[in-house]
């Protein structure tokens, strides 16, 4: 019996070691993103055992960033990860603890020296509103600046003229950092600044600054590129200096110093070329356009131009209340461009050909700076002033030979001569005041702002008209003219937002009231003078000479509701918006002429609807509409222009037009397959909209007026997916895109309607090592218009062609890069076909020890076949145009970079320690599931 007893004992305690021993314990926790405190989906969980760092179990996070894994009670390590993040590692031991709490992960993009990750950098990524792009997925030579960067990335375009868009939206500006550079003008950073500097490349629609005090969209809104420095950069100077010369005369050179000290950051740069690469807007150029003839486009790969540009950006935060920020800049361009276009016009058969040239020489300096105060944590102030001046000098030649019903006698030839000198200045300023009245939303805000602006201009306009028929005189307009325009704007805003729920309530409800009136004063004093028997421009020309004086009032009161709730938040609100307008002219030997103010009322509706699965999976509605009052050359009572052929007039009784507006975006960031899914969507209808009115004359010309018209619309669909194949090295990107455009004017009397259809398939493949990169890429695009006026004009048309470049990383530091372009289409004017390929290569060499120095020489259009054919449509008529540009030429380069960094950094650290094939570098662990890895 005491056998059986001790037997049972023995037995009893052997089965409860062993059950101690299978017991298990669940490690409990959640993570989030440490700057907006949104927990983080799919986020990996390993845990390592403590003693030698060997994988135990792992596991992710669910939808809203919490886990919890099962294991033995001991000691353990937590490896917490996710792409875009800094891993963060937690000593466990769950004998005495297993829950962790919250784990905020910071995003960088620096990984622990010692870990070892396998993971393909992610090319892009949605992250809430915010469409980030990793620039190390991106190869481009040492040398390369911001704007061949991107070139590269899927749904950037890069015109001509350097203007950016991304997905279809106008950039508006760079920041670098957060901190505006050279604010109003993107052109600077993306030709300026080294790719290499950037991490990061973010493409965010940014509300205005009184939209972030408030918390409600005001609807002006803006897409801007946000460029983030390497870490490795951000204590210390570096820069560039760039020179080359080259056969066929060019030359360009270059140099960029920046300074990034704790708050403060500061960039001088300044440059010289004669290779179509103006750093800077051309505010002159721009300020006078409306003096000029139709017909010829200055500046990117138009002519042949050449500039001078330098500037000075600077950015600090004097302390946590006061930051401050402004620039300065200086660039002069000097363009000559040549042309030939041939024009077919809606409901008539003529044919127009034109050979034109033109020089234009420009000059403008401009200065911004912008203040923010917060004396308090209920008080924002923000001051922004600015200068600009301008100037102008354009000199254009015109030869025009008209067909009509392809007879001789019922055509006419022209010869025009223009040229004009101007000069403009302008002032403006705007201070915007916040004050939060309570923790809960109450929130009360200011916004006052105003300018001058003042410019004048004169010059000689000549033209010579020669008939087919010789019962016809000669016409000949030979004149020299002098105009003046001064203007001056204000507005006043004020805005009062209250709290409709508590503080501690899930879903918050706010109600905003606002207030806004706006005026614009312009002025424009035009004097012609005709040749006197003395050859002296003496005499007044009554017909050409007119003093117009524009008042324009606009006000409106606005009640908005908005919700937020987790998922979710949408904005609804109404406008009544008065407006009124005043036009005064005065006309030689004539009393002045006052026209009555007319009085307008519209209702301004504005709605938004976000929904967010996630930080990285969301969708967007957005709704709103404006009015815009007609120029004061529209609204001037005698001509406005007249290039010899067509003569332009004013129309005083113009109404203000109303557009609606509506924005779709869906967007889908998936971090397993580190794909990106987007859709856009925009339509846009006009109410009273000014539309050019055309009717032919007895002299094969038209007479050209405006008028307001209901009716036009225009909407879109582009679609944009990109990932990488199962061989990480490879990844896709495709774009696909739809429009529909309908314009109506008036031709001889009758209604045109203009159907315009526009289809386009782009289809990219990439593929990067750490000795090969190389990038092939497909297009085909259709346009189809169809009038309803008369089918002459009817058109389908085709452009198609292909890309592709390639990069070898060579032995001993030499990088061999091409790229070819092929273009054609079809459909197109005769004589206007085009057969385009477009070869650049380069080879590069790095020097020095420190490899911080680059001899390139490099080829462009080694094929000499480049045609610059565009091709303009719209209501009134069809136009195909083959404009002059820079001719092959090969450059020799030399490119040296400097760099002193805190702590003595070398030059690797200019790449945050990746390799060419956009892996990041050496080290123990790596990510577990849901991490990418």
């Amino acid at each position: 019996m005491k056998r059986i007893l001790t037997l049972s004992f023995l037995l009893s305690l052997l089965i409860s070691l062993s059950a101690q021993g299978q017991a298990t314990t669940n490690i409990t926790g959640a993570v989030f993103d440490d700057a907006t405190r949104e927990g983080i989906e799919l986020a990996g969980i390993r845990v390592l055992a403590q003693k030698d760092s060997t994988y135990v179990t792992g596991t992710a996070t669910d939808s809203e960033g919490k886990f919890s894994v099962a294991v033995k009670p001991a000691r353990y390590i937590l490896q917490v990860s996710f792409l875009g993040y800094n891993d963060q590692y937690i000593n466990v031991n769950t004998r005495e603890k297993t829950s962790v709490g919250n784990i905020y992960l910071k995003e960088n993009s620096i990984m622990l020296s010692e870990a070892v990750v396998t993971a393909k950098a992610v090319e892009m990524q949605v992250k809430g509103d915010t469409l980030e792009y990793n620039a190390d997925s991106y190869k481009v030579q040492e040398s390369a600046v911001v704007e061949d960067l991107l070139k590269k990335m899927p749904g950037v375009e890069v015109s001509a003229e350097g203007k950016i868009t991304v997905n279809g939206k106008e950039v508006k500006k760079i920041l670098v950092d957060g901190k505006e550079f050279f604010s109003d003008d993107p052109k600077v950073a993306s030709k300026n600044l080294p790719a290499q500097m950037v991490d990061k490349l973010q493409v965010v629609d940014r509300k205005s600054d009184m939209s972030q005090m408030t918390g409600f969209d005001d609807g002006d809104e803006e897409t801007v590129i946000n460029l983030t420095v390497k870490p490795g950069m951000k204590q210390g100077l570096f820069g560039s200096a760039f020179a080359g010369i080259g056969n066929e005369d060019r030359y360009e050179a270059n140099g960029m110093v920046n300074y990034m000290r704790n708050k403060t950051q500061m960039t001088a740069l300044g440059g010289v070329n004669n290779t179509n690469n103006a750093g800077f807007s051309d505010f002159a150029s721009d300020a006078f356009s409306g003096n000029r003839p139709r017909g010829l486009n200055f500046g990117g790969n138009n002519g042949v131009t050449k500039s001078i540009n330098g500037g000075f950006n600077f950015a600090t935060e004097h302390s946590d209340k006061l930051k401050w920020n402004g620039d300065v800049r200086y660039g002069s361009t000097d363009n000559d461009v040549s042309s030939v276009s041939k024009t077919r016009y809606t409901g008539r058969n003529q044919i127009s050909t034109s050979d034109r040239w033109a020089n234009n020489k420009s000059d403008n300096f401009g200065a911004n700076l912008r203040f923010e105060w917060t004396p308090d944590s209920l008080t924002k102030i923000i001051f922004r002033p600015s200068i600009q001046y301008n100037a102008n000098r354009l000199f254009q030649e015109t030869d025009e030979e008209i067909l009509l019903d392809d007879d001789a006698l019922l055509g006419s030839n022209t010869s025009t001569s223009f040229n004009s000198d101007g000069k403009g200045t302008t002032l403006s300023s705007r201070l915007e005041i916040s004050r939060k009245l309570n923790d809960n939303g109450r929130v009360l805000s200011f916004s006052f702002s105003g300018g001058l602006s003042d410019s004048n201009s004169d010059g000689f306009n000549y033209f010579h008209r020669t008939y087919g028929d010789t019962a016809k005189s000669d016409s000949i307009l030979d004149q020299r003219f002098a105009q003046d325009d001064q203007g001056y704007n204000w507005r006043a805003f004020m805005s009062y937002v209250e709290p409709l729920s508590s503080k501690l309530s899930k879903t918050k409800y706010f109600l905003q009231l606002t207030y806004n009136i706006r005026n614009n004063h312009t002025e424009t004093d035009r004097n012609a003078f005709n040749r006197d028997e003395f050859g002296e421009y003496n005499v007044l020309d009554d017909e050409y000479t007119r003093n117009v004086r524009n008042d324009f009032i606009n006000q409106n009161v606005s009640l908005n509701f908005k919700s937020v709730a987790q998922k979710y938040n949408y904005t609804f609100g109404l406008g009544l918006e008065p407006s009124s307008s005043k036009t005064d002219i005065k006309e030689p030997g004539q009393d002045k002429l006052n026209v009555p103010r007319k009085h307008f009322l519209s209702f301004a509706p504005n709605a938004q609807f976000n929904y967010l699965w996630s930080k990285r999976h969301n969708l967007r509605i957005d709704y709103n509409g404006s009015t815009s009052q007609p120029s004061t050359l529209q609204l001037y009572n005698g001509i406005i222009s007249n290039d010899g052929i067509n003569t332009t007039v004013g129309n005083p009784k113009l109404s203000p037009s109303f557009q609606n507006r509506l924005n779709i975006r869906f967007q889908k960031f998936n971090p397993e397959k580190a794909s990106v899914m987007m859709l856009f969507s925009r339509f846009t209808y006009t109410m009273d909209d000014i539309v050019t009115i055309s009717t032919w004359n007895g002299n094969n010309g038209r007479d050209i007026t405006y008028q307001n018209i209901d009716g036009n619309m225009s909407g879109n669909l582009r679609f944009i997916y990109n990932t990488p194949l199962r061989n990480k090295k490879f990844s896709i990107n495709t774009m696909t895109f739809g429009g529909y455009e309908l314009q109506n004017t008036y031709i001889d009397g009758g209604r045109n309607r203009a159907n315009i259809l526009n289809l386009q398939e782009s289809l990219g493949l990439q593929f990067r090592s750490d000795k090969f990169d190389f990038t092939v890429r497909g297009n085909l695009a259709f346009n189809s218009t169809k009038n309803t006026s008369s089918t002459d004009n009817d058109q389908q048309v085709y452009n198609y062609g292909g890309y592709g470049s390639f990069t070898y990383y060579l032995p001993f530091d030499f990088t061999l890069d091409s790229d070819m372009q092929y273009s054609s289409n079809a459909g197109f004017a005769e004589g206007f076909h085009l057969e385009e390929w477009l070869w650049n290569a380069s080879l590069a060499k790095q020097i020095f020890k420190a490899k911080n120095g680059t001899i390139r020489f490099k080829m462009y259009d080694i094929l000499d076949k480049r045609a610059n054919i565009t091709r303009n449509t719209n209501a009134t008529y069809i136009e195909d145009i083959t404009t002059s540009t820079i001719q092959p030429y090969f450059m020799v380069n030399f490119v040296y970079k400097f760099q002193i960094f805190k702590g003595g950094a070398k030059s690797s650290d200019m790449t945050g320690g990746r390799r060419r094939d956009g892996f990041d570098g050496p080290g123990p662990g790596g990510r577990g599931p849901g991490g990418g890895g």
